[in-house]
This record gives C-alpha cells, structure tokens and sequence, in this order.
C-alpha cells in the first residue's frame, strides 16, 4: 500500500477508531472498554515505575559499593604514601650520618697520611743515624796509611786508636753517616786491633784506610780541621809520616749496617731468661 493511500485510509488515530467501533456497536459499551484500557494503561506505568525504582536501587547500591571501593582504595594509598615517606625519611637521615660520617673518615685519613708520613720521615733519619739504610750524598773521603817504610814500626802505623779519632772528629765535625773500607759505623760498631790488623764490625781491615763521611762539603772539612782529632792526625802525619789526604766528594755512597742486636727478654718463672 502507498503512502498517501495509507494516510487517506487512516485518517484518525487508533483512539477515534476505537470510539467509531463502540457507536457503530463493534466495540462494545463504554463502560466495558474504558475500565480495561485504563487498566492496561496503569500496569504498564506501574512495570515502569517498578523497574525505575530498581535501577535507581540498583544504582545506588553499586555507587556505595564503588564509594566504598574508593575509599579503601584511598586509604591504601594514603598508608603506602605515609610509609614510603617514613622510609625516605630515615633512608635521607641515614645518607646524612654516613656523609657525616665519611667527611670524618677523610680528615682522620688525612690526618693519619699526615702522621704516616712524619713517622716516616723521622724512620729514615733514625735508619740513617743507626746506620741501617744505604745513604748517599755529598761529603768528603779520608784516605789514610802507614808512614812509608814503616816495617815494624808501630808507631809508623795506623793504629786503631787513630782511626777512632779520625772518625771522632769527623762525627764532631757533622758527618751524617761514615763508613771505612765499606763498613758502615753505627752506635755498636767498634775499631779495634785485632792481632795484626784493625778490625771495624769484627770485620779485618786492608790498607790503605778509607774512610767516607757524608756531610756538607762546604763547611765539613774546615770544621773537622778544628777538631782534636784533626789536630792528632796532623801531629801524626809531621812526626811520624803517617799519609793523610782529605778530599770533597759530590756524591758518594755508603751501605747499610747489619748490627748484630741483642733483645732483652723476660724472666719465666721457674727458668731463666
């Protein structure tokens, strides 16, 4: 059917239809048809309502649960929050005591680099006045000898008393470190005679002697001449030819001592030492 023959044939809506039928006789009384149509029209605005007030129940009931979600969920948070600022807190406390802690670290390592390095420098000029490190420097070498022809002369001989005042005079005279025929003299050393030959360490000496003494060049030999073991030598060498030659040295080098050291040890009970 068209549509301009649809609307020709339907004119009126269904409700003017319906009154048609009832006058015309086809639909019935009045009172008959009203009560059902306002019926009908009744259950269905109550379905509706009904099923609205069960959304909105339903709404509101999963909005409480979503509200009450949220607000676990927030509270979790604001827990976390809380804790994770605790621990930065103390984490930043904690970075602040070990960088307190470092700085000190580093002034005591200074500190004891500093100390390390005076006890060190005081170890070397004890080793090099107790005679147990090699040294080398600048001073002047003694060579000394028997008087020429000396035979059996004695007196025409380097004894060792004269080597002592030698070496006497030039400690007087401000040697740092003295050796004589490669043996380096230390507070235990002694020169002595030994039969026929000078012993120095218990060590036997050659002639001629010579005797190397570390020191200021400049000023070692002229004070050294000023010494009573200088003037003896000089005494020696006019009287009795006994050979004496003194001369600077830039550089010389002087071994070290091996000192045969005695430690003293205690006294256990029921035993000696």
């Amino acid at each position: 059917m068209g549509l301009l023959a649809y609307l020709s044939t339907h004119t009126y809506d269904e409700d003017y239809e319906t009154v048609a039928e009832r006058r015309s006789g086809r639909g019935g009384s009045r009172e008959q048809a009203v009560p059902a149509r306002a019926w009908s029209r009744g259950a269905v605005a109550a379905v509706v309502l009904a099923a609205f007030g069960l959304l909105l129940v339903v709404a509101g009931t999963q909005t409480s649960r979503e509200a009450l979600a949220l607000s676990d969920e927030r509270k979790d948070l604001i827990t976390q929050i809380n804790d994770q600022t605790t621990a930065l807190h103390r984490d930043q406390q904690r970075v602040q005591a070990l960088q307190v802690g470092n700085r000190r670290s580093a002034q005591q390592g200074q500190l004891d680099e500093s100390r390390y390095r005076q006890l060190r420098a005081q170890v070397r000029r004890l080793s090099v006045l107790a005679g147990t490190s090699r040294v080398h420097g600048p001073g002047v070498a003694v060579v000394v000898d028997d008087a020429p022809n000396a035979g059996n002369n004695d007196r025409a001989k380097v004894l060792d008393s004269d080597l002592q005042r030698l070496v006497n005079g030039l400690w007087q005279a401000g040697a740092e470190a003295i050796a004589i025929n490669g043996q380096r003299l230390t507070s235990l050393s002694s020169i002595r005679k030994a039969g026929s030959a000078i012993t120095v360490n218990y060590h036997s000496l050659d002639r001629p002697y010579r005797v190397l003494a570390i020191g200021d060049p400049d000023t070692l030999p002229a004070r050294f001449a000023e010494t009573d073991g200088a003037q003896a030598w000089f005494d020696l060498q006019q009287q009795v030819g006994l050979r004496f030659a003194i001369h600077t040295r830039q550089a010389l080098a002087l071994p070290r001592a091996t000192p045969d050291l005695h430690y003293a040890r205690p006294v256990h009970e029921g035993g000696a030492s």
